[in-house]
């Protein structure tokens, strides 16, 4: 069930820039940057980020590690190094209840459990879950009761299961679909899912079975969505991976803007990959060819 060659495209694809557009109501502006952890190593081609109330743990995936860094006044500090055996590329991390997170490995495919103090508490065990019982994550979320919400590409599904992996329910990815990269649970419950090459978002309501289609038509602003997170006003915002920007949505599916570009100054991204809010609206985004990760108001 797994499109091998759409997956290949999605892994391998180039394409030109896009035009950059941007509503005159909504700034971006950057407050924080990290470059190394507390005893000045580098990070290396960051791929995750997972925000929690005090926190950001970074998955630094070209060092196999994760990075904890303490949340102060819209930016980041210390930078404690921990590494996890049993994970050795971690490229998605998610934060959970009561500082835990979790990780997706990009060898394994697995996603593991790690307890606040950076432990391994186990992998996600998925029970009592319906045909296909092979389950392949690209991606997940969580949501505020800690249930994981995961983007399963081989049962073309999310697959949604408790903190333990008992199975609760399932929605199928809709018919005609490109790929799916990334899946996000808003504070309502509302789950959307991000389709990178046809340039379309997708959405659920709580307790839905199906996914209706949330926002088209973004071929003209969006490359390739890597990620898709949801803010506390019900905005969307897509990572545009290829093309080293973020694509804001309103709460109606609207298109809002198109910001942020490609560079190495302050500011910019090349090829970012995870983002996350942290309470007070902060935007944290794994910048991972600038091998930093960068925060922003949006204001």
């Amino acid at each position: 069930m797994i499109r091998n060659k759409l997956t290949l495209v999605c892994f391998l694809s180039v394409v030109c820039a896009l035009p950059a557009h941007a509503a005159d109501t909504v700034k971006f502006k950057p407050t924080g940057v990290a470059y190394k952890d507390i005893k000045n190593v580098p990070l290396k081609n960051p791929e995750g980020v997972a925000c929690s109330k005090t926190a950001v743990v970074v998955a630094d995936t070209g060092n196999g590690r994760f990075v904890r860094y303490s949340l102060a006044n819209d930016n980041l500090k210390d930078g404690i190094e921990f590494k996890v055996a049993e994970v050795t590329y971690p490229l998605r991390v998610k934060a959970a209840q009561n500082g835990r997170v979790l990780v997706l490995d990009g060898k394994t495919r697995k996603i593991s459990r790690l307890a606040a103090d950076g432990s391994f508490a186990g992998y996600l065990d998925y029970q009592n879950v319906p045909a296909p019982t092979t389950v392949t994550p690209r991606s997940m979320a969580v949501d505020d009761k800690d249930n994981v919400y995961v983007l399963d590409v081989y049962g073309e599904r999310i697959l949604v299961v408790d903190s333990a992996g008992k199975y609760l329910r399932q929605i199928p990815f809709p018919k005609d679909y490109g790929f799916f990269s990334d899946v996000a649970v808003d504070q309502r419950g509302d789950v959307f899912i991000a389709d990178s090459l046809k340039a379309n978002v997708y959405k659920a309501a709580p307790g839905a079975e199906a996914f209706q289609l949330f926002a088209s038509g973004l071929q003209s602003y969006l490359s390739f969505a890597v990620a898709v997170d949801v803010d506390s006003q019900g905005r969307v915002y897509l990572l545009d991976q290829n093309d080293s920007a973020v694509i804001l949505l309103g709460p109606d599916g609207s298109f809002q803007g198109r910001y942020l570009s490609f560079g190495w100054k302050g500011g910019q991204l090349n090829h970012p990959t995870q983002s996350c809010f942290t309470d007070n609206g902060t935007l944290v985004i794994a910048d991972r060819n600038n091998s930093r990760i960068q925060l922003y108001k949006v204001q």
